[in-house]
């Protein structure tokens, strides 16, 4: 199965379980790691059921915000591969989320 790896320009469709799953991975385990390292920008992966996702986590140059865009990744010659398509990014403004419920 080949994939069409360009940028669609539509969101990543994902299930309120999957987005919580994505939000507690980030918060307790890319941010932490991230923030320890401070590299350009740090890759992880996570499996939730049958969908493999990478998340990349970095800092925007501009506004300093912390940044994670997360991608669903394709199961091609016995591997995942990431597929940049569609996406969901997580800034600060669509972190707070967790904060506020």
């Amino acid at each position: 199965m080949m994939s069409d790896n360009y940028d669609s320009g539509f969101d990543l469709v994902l299930s309120d379980h999957e987005r919580d799953g994505l939000l507690v991975y980030y918060y307790d385990n890319c941010l932490p790691e991230y923030l320890a390292d401070i590299e350009d920008d740090l890759w992880y992966g996570l499996q939730i059921g049958d969908r493999m996702f990478d998340l990349n986590v970095w800092t925007d140059d501009m506004t300093h915000e912390f940044t994670c865009v997360v991608y669903e990744c394709d199961w091609i010659n016995d591997n995942w591969q990431t597929n940049c398509r569609h996406s969901w990014t997580l800034t600060e403004e669509i972190s707070s989320e967790r904060t506020n419920d």
